[in-house]
């Protein structure tokens, strides 16, 4: 088995900064963070295929759906139709920088957003 090569400081605090980044964007979005210690989901979100429970590790993303049949509707074929797993990896090159690790944030919130209820108030524009 390969052994996980070193992380240096910085990329450790990218990592962190990925999983704090990750969770207060999902409380902005209205998710509610579990407090129960002997439940596996930190996070739960209400969207457009029912409720998504989000946990964030420090190099990936995991996301379950509660209803896999509704959110299978979607057509995003990286969810699985039978578990209602859609799980996001990163490489660990993508923690080098805050700006790669940025990009990973915006990526996962990039993907989430079809499954947020459209809010028209969201849309206009701002002066």
């Amino acid at each position: 088995m390969a052994r996980r090569p070193r992380i240096t400081k910085e990329e450790q605090a990218n990592r962190e900064w990925f999983k704090a980044e990750i969770g207060r964007r999902l409380e902005a979005l209205g998710a509610t963070r579990n407090r129960d210690c002997d439940h596996a989901c930190e996070y739960a979100l209400a969207t457009v295929a029912g409720k998504l429970y989000v946990t964030i590790y420090e190099d990936w993303i995991a996301c379950r759906f509660e209803e896999p049949e509704r959110a299978n509707a979607t057509g995003d074929t990286r969810l699985n139709p039978y578990s209602g797993k859609w799980n996001h990896h990163y490489d660990d090159a993508e923690f080098k920088s805050r700006r790669t690790t940025r990009h990973c944030v915006d990526y996962f919130f990039m993907e989430l957003d079809r499954y947020l209820p459209d809010l028209p108030e969201a849309r206009e524009v701002q002066p």
